[in-house]
C-alpha cells in the first residue's frame, strides 16, 4: 500500500523569506515528483519577485484569503479570495499584496521542480546574501526560469482604479502559412515575437527533437532583451502539426524554410538551430540563400565523424536521455506519468517525426560534409561542453567542415544550452549575429 501524506495546520517545512513565509505541504516525495504544493503567506504592502517565465513547469495560485494582485505581462488583475490563477510555461507573471492585511495563497508546481527554489533562497539568506531582484533572478535561473524583462517588474505600488489591457506591439503571435514546394503544399505554424519587421534583427530559431518547447523560452528571452524579431516555426510532424507523407528528410525541410524566408520577405536573417534544428540550419546555409547573414549551429547533429557517433537516444527513457543531455540533469527531472493523454500523444508524434527525419544513417547524412565546404555565410558552432549526445570533438568537426567557421565551447551546459543556461547563451548568439548583421538595429 502506498504511503499517504497528511500535513496538519502546524506541520510542514516552513521557509521564511523576509516579508513572505512559505510552508511546504508537498515536496514531491509522495507524488513521485509529479506535484509540489506550498502555502504562501505575504505580508501587507509586499511586492513579489521580478516578473518571470518558467520553461519546465506549470504553476498554480489559489487565493485563500486577502487580495493578491497578479501582473501578467502588462495587465494587472485584482484576485480576491477564491480566485485561481494558472500559469503555463512561458507566461510572464508576478504577484504582490497591495492591501492592509496578510494574503494567503496555495501554490502548486507541476512537476515539483520549483520547491527547491524556495529552499535555495532560504540558504542564500542564511549565508548572508540579501534577497534582491538580482539575487532572486540568479536563483530562479537554476530552475529553467528567466526574467520577463520586456514587461514591468511588478504591479503598481497601489491598487489600480481600473483594469487596463494593453497589447504589446512587439508580440505578433502565432500564425499559419501554406507554403508550396515542388512536391506539394505544407501548412507551417510559426510564432513571431520581438520588434516589428524592419526594426529588429531577424532570427529564424529552429528547434530540435524535443519539440518547439525546447526553444520557446529562449525565443522570448532573445525578443525581450535584444532588438530582435524572432521567428520560431514548428517542424511539420512536431507539436501536433501535420506532416505530409512526402516530407521525410532534412534537405526538404531546409527548402521549406528557404521558402518561408521568401514568403515573409526577410533579409539579414541569423539562423539558429539546435540538434536536428542545427542540421536543418546547415542544409539551409548550403542552399546559399542571400536572405541569411549568419548561421549559429548549436550542438548540431547531421554529419558523420569517425569515432564520435551520435548517441542513439530512441531507446532511452526520459531520465536516461536527461543524463546525456544536461550538465546538471537533476534540474530537469521529468516524469511522463504527469502528462495528459494529449501531451503524451504529442510526445509520441514528435518521436515518430524525428525518426523519419533522422534517415537511415543514425541522425546523419554522409553527403553533407561535401556540401558544407560551399557554405559562405559566417558560421558559429556553439557547443555545450557537457553534451553526451554529441561530444565536443564532433562539434569541432562541424567547425572544420564549414569554411571560416568559429567554434565556441560553452562550459557548464549540455546538449541544449538555450534550455539549461539561456542567460549565458544569449550574448553568445547575439554578439555573433550583431557582428555580421548587414543593418544593425538600434540597441
Amino acid at each position: 500500500m502506498s504511503d499517504v501524506s497528511l500535513v496538519g495546520p502546524d506541520d510542514g517545512e516552513t521557509i521564511h523569506l523576509g516579508p513572505a513565509r512559505i510552508r511546504i505541504l508537498e515536496d514531491g516525495s509522495t507524488t513521485g515528483h509529479r506535484l509540489g504544493i506550498g502555502e504562501i503567506t505575504i505580508a501587507p504592502h509586499t511586492q513579489g519577485p521580478p516578473q518571470h517565465r518558467h520553461a519546465q513547469h506549470d504553476e498554480g495560485f489559489y487565493v485563500v484569503s486577502g487580495t493578491v494582485h497578479f501582473t501578467i505581462g502588462q495587465t494587472t488583475h485584482a484576485a480576491p479570495a477564491g480566485t485561481l490563477a494558472m500559469i503555463p510555461p512561458g507566461a510572464p507573471h508576478t504577484f504582490a499584496n497591495l492591501g492592509d492585511e496578510p494574503a494567503v495563497m496555495l501554490n502548486t508546481f507541476t512537476p515539483d521542480l520549483y520547491v527547491q527554489y524556495f529552499r535555495d533562497l532560504r540558504d542564500m539568506i542564511a549565508g548572508g546574501r540579501e534577497m534582491t531582484p538580482e539575487s532572486t533572478i540568479e536563483v530562479m535561473s537554476r530552475y529553467a526560469t528567466v526574467p520577463a524583462t520586456d514587461f514591468a517588474k511588478g504591479p503598481p505600488t497601489h491598487p489600480p482604479c481600473r483594469t487596463t489591457y494593453l497589447r504589446s506591439t512587439s508580440m505578433t503571435g502565432t500564425t499559419s502559412h501554406t507554403l508550396s514546394l515542388a512536391q506539394g503544399d505544407v501548412d507551417l505554424t510559426i510564432d513571431v515575437q520581438g520588434r516589428p519587421q524592419g526594426e529588429g534583427h531577424p532570427f529564424l530559431l529552429l528547434h530540435g527533437g524535443g519539440g518547439p518547447q525546447t526553444v520557446a523560452l529562449f525565443a522570448g528571452l532573445l525578443a525581450e532583451q535584444r532588438p530582435a524579431r524572432v521567428i520560431t516555426p514548428v517542424h511539420p510532424g512536431f507539436g501536433g502539426a501535420a506532416r505530409p507523407t512526402w516530407l521525410t528528410d532534412v534537405p526538404t525541410l531546409a527548402q521549406l524554410y528557404a521558402q518561408l524566408l521568401d514568403t515573409l520577405g526577410l533579409e539579414d536573417v541569423t539562423v539558429v538551430g539546435n540538434s536536428i534544428g542545427g542540421w536543418i540550419a546547415a542544409e539551409l546555409a548550403a542552399l546559399g540563400s542571400d536572405r541569411i547573414s549568419s548561421i549559429v549551429l548549436v550542438n548540431a547533429v547531421g554529419i558523420q565523424v569517425p569515432g564520435h557517433p551520435v548517441a542513439d537516444t530512441f531507446p532511452l527513457s526520459p531520465g536516461e536521455l536527461a543524463q546525456l543531455s544536461f550538465h546538471d540533469p537533476s534540474k530537469f527531472r521529468f516524469d511522463p506519468s504527469t502528462l495528459s493523454d494529449a501531451q503524451r500523444a504529442v510526445m509520441v508524434a514528435n518521436r515518430a517525426a524525428l525518426e523519419v527525419y533522422s534517415g537511415p544513417n543514425a541522425m546523419a547524412d554522409p553527403t553533407l560534409l561535401e556540401r558544407l565546404a560551399k557554405v559562405t555565410h559566417p558560421t558559429l558552432v556553439a557547443w555545450g561542453e557537457s553534451d553526451q549526445v554529441v561530444d565536443a570533438d564532433y562539434g569541432r568537426a562541424w567547425a572544420d567542415a564549414v569554411p571560416g567557421a568559429r567554434f565556441e565551447l560553452l562550459p557548464g551546459t549540455g546538449h541544449m544550452p538555450q534550455v539549461e543556461t539561456p542567460a549565458e547563451f544569449l550574448p553568445v548568439v547575439w554578439d555573433f549575429a550583431d557582428a555580421h548583421a548587414t543593418n544593425r538595429p538600434t540597441h
